[in-house]
């Protein structure tokens, strides 16, 4: 029995998701390996180093996550001393984070892996392809904003 290929396996959407689903799965693999973090923990320290010290909602709202999502990661990389905590003095319900020395650093190393291996997987793309995909994804990232 012949297996058809439906119009979504074809479709430049699954493309797209198959390719993100892939590269977050490199990233987060090397970032578990290297350095004892998952992606979403990446991203909450990256905001950090971004928005400096800021609350939980501030660092939610920039990262497009809930305050839940970063209030369980601050908790984890608190514990690792990655990040401080210490009480909003604007509000009761919520903590204003920061890098510590140490997660200044891993965020800092981190970067580097990722932008490294970035470029690995791109070797195979043309600077002018490269170019091109880097555009729209910018024009489709301007659209779900």
């Amino acid at each position: 029995m012949q297996v058809r290929n439906s119009q979504f396996e074809k479709s430049l959407f699954n493309k797209v998701a198959r390719v993100i689903s892939g590269l977050e799965r490199e990233v987060e693999n090397e970032l578990k390996v290297s350095f004892k973090l998952t992606f979403s923990q990446f991203r909450v320290l990256n905001g950090l180093l971004a928005l400096g010290e800021a609350s939980q909602r501030e660092l939610a709202s920039s990262l497009g996550v809930t305050p839940a999502v970063v209030t369980r990661q601050a908790e984890v990389l608190g514990v690792r001393g990655l990040v401080a905590q210490r009480a909003n003095p604007r509000s009761k319900r919520e903590n204003v984070l920061a890098l510590t020395p140490k997660g200044e650093q891993a965020v800092v190393d981190a970067s580097k892996l990722i932008a490294d291996k970035q470029k690995e997987l791109f070797s195979n793309l043309s600077l002018k392809d490269e170019t091109a995909f880097e555009r729209a994804v910018d024009v489709l990232s301007k659209e779900l904003d």
